[in-house]
């Protein structure tokens, strides 16, 4: 790890340090004013801005056609809710028409305040441009004017060209409803953006109502609404006062980039460090799970293959076989649901039902679900509790989860004959603890650390080899034990075995 760490230090100084400090001593020694750069850099930002919105407008209309997009007859009660929907929240959609292109016939009408009378529907040409654009598994929108409305027509794909689909836009009512909100959120106190009639040259809309009229810097023709321009222009500063108060400010940034630049280093190596040990870490987890899922899927396919051709003379055998294949599939899918777990948990997936418990009827339960790996492994488990109620708000499936697996590894780690597990229930600093005691082979003080840890696993000696694991138990229990509010600990010395405690705070 300390060459590779090397290297990547070595890198990342050719690529960023030494760049970025040539670029700091000649920005420091020649600094100039540079207004024609900066309106070039400025139009280039402004452009952009039109760009977004027009981009904001193109995606406001696919979210409507994927809408649309629904399988059936469009006047199935599907398709009335989801236009009744589209309505309800698009006040600047005065209609919404289905035309089957095999019969040429309109297939369904849905109107949103006014009913109106319309007979109008792309030419051919660009029906069949539609239909090629969709062959090639693209859904392109087509717009048109009808008198003061705006006609918006595509092919659904789940009708595969079949059919097309014409919405009837109210311009102004789109740009109020539809593109002010994200034009107020571009533009904020620094724009003035708007909306013109290109042929006209009147203003449709404005960002904020300006005194006199509205001179733009930059234009660009709207994508859905044709006929129509955007434009955009500063509120107040002009591009040499910009030019001026950048020249002002590099002094100070260049400062400040130096040091982000310094301190960005430190923080990559040392992240970069913390990677690569990750990384070795889930290689040999990826490793350890591979031999784990292995060894029973040989057993499962060995015993099936035996019982299929027939080899197994008597019924005992058969029992047996059919037995080993069951417990293996138990194996194999705890191993699955403990990585599944582990994902849907780091992701904030699991959904927790938490209930009343009684620890004292609760864990003896659990316990005995686990009598046939405790009879496997020739295990003496017992359960005491010290109190007569242990009450505590919990998910069931979650403390099953738990108790599962300091049970599995106090099985797992132990080189006794006679093995030993006790199970207690006690209240300490109003807190109800579960102790979990083994005469296993403890852990040492330093590795105690970590246990605890994502993909952590002891490997000391032949462990490795001996218990076999995917370091992702304890990583569980101490993520469930913080939703629920608790902690999970460890007491071990080295041969005189463990004690884990899951602590639950007692709520009144």
């Amino acid at each position: 790890m300390g060459r590779t760490l090397a290297k990547i230090s070595l890198v990342l100084l050719l690529i960023v340090a030494l760049p970025m400090g040539f670029f700091l001593v000649r920005e420091f020694s020649a600094l100039t004013k540079n207004e024609q750069m900066v309106e070039r850099v400025f139009s280039t930002q402004l452009e952009s801005i039109l760009y977004s919105i027009n981009q904001y407008s193109e995606n406001v209309v696919q979210q409507w056609s994927q809408s649309l997009d629904q399988a059936g007859d469009p006047k199935d009660e599907l398709m009335q809710g989801m236009v009744e929907n589209l309505f309800q929240n698009n006040a600047a959609i005065r209609a919404v028409r289905f035309l089957n292109l095999e019969t040429s016939h309109e297939e369904a009408i849905y109107f949103n305040d006014s009913v109106f009378t319309m007979d109008v529907w792309p030419e051919e040409a660009e029906v069949e441009q539609l239909q090629t654009y969709l062959e090639a598994n693209y859904q392109r929108m087509k717009e048109s004017r009808w008198h003061d409305d705006l006609l918006l027509y595509f092919l659904p794909k789940s009708k595969k060209g079949e059919q097309l689909c014409q919405l009837v836009v109210e311009p102004r009512t789109f740009i109020q409803q539809n593109l002010s909100p994200m034009i107020q959120q571009v533009a904020q106190d620094l724009f003035y953006i708007t909306i013109s009639d290109s042929i006209t040259g009147s203003v449709v809309y404005v960002n904020e109502a300006e005194r006199g009229e509205v001179k733009t810097m930059k234009r660009a023709a709207m994508w859905y609404l044709p006929e129509h321009e955007l434009g955009i222009r500063l509120k107040s500063k002009t591009l040499e006062e910009l030019a001026s108060e950048r020249t002002q400010r590099d002094n100070y940034a260049l400062l400040g980039m130096s040091l982000l630049v310094v301190l960005g280093f430190v923080f990559v190596l040392v992240n970069i460090r913390k990677e690569i040990k990750l990384a070795a870490i889930k290689s040999e987890f990826v490793s350890n799970v591979s031999h784990e899922i292995r060894t029973p899927l040989a057993l499962i396919s060995m015993y099936a293959e035996t019982l299929l051709l027939k080899r197994v003379k008597t019924e005992e055998k058969q029992t047996e076989y059919l037995r080993t294949i069951q417990q293996e599939s138990v194996r194999l899918t705890d191993i699955v649901n403990r990585i599944l777990n582990f994902s849907r948990i780091e992701k904030n997936r699991i959904k927790y039902h938490f209930k009343k418990i009684d620890l004292k009827q609760a864990v003896p339960e659990l316990i005995a679900s686990f009598d046939s790996h405790f009879s496997a492994a020739n295990v003496d488990c017992c359960f005491s509790s010290e109190v007569d109620e242990a009450w505590i708000e919990a998910d069931g499936e979650a403390l099953k989860t738990m108790l599962n697996n300091l049970l599995d590894n106090a099985i797992k780690y132990s080189d006794k004959a006679a093995k030993e597990i006790k199970v207690r229930v006690v209240k300490k600093n109003k807190q109800t603890w579960i102790e979990v005691q083994d005469n296993g082979i403890g852990i040492s003080a330093k590795n105690q650390k970590y246990i605890f840890d994502q993909f952590y696993r002891v490997t000391e000696g032949d462990l490795a080899h001996q218990a076999k694991g995917s370091g992702l138990g304890l990583n569980l229990v101490k993520r469930i034990m913080k939703v629920h509010g608790g902690k999970v600990s460890v007491h071990s010395k080295l041969g005189e075995g463990s004690t884990f405690i899951l602590k639950f705070p007692i709520k009144m």
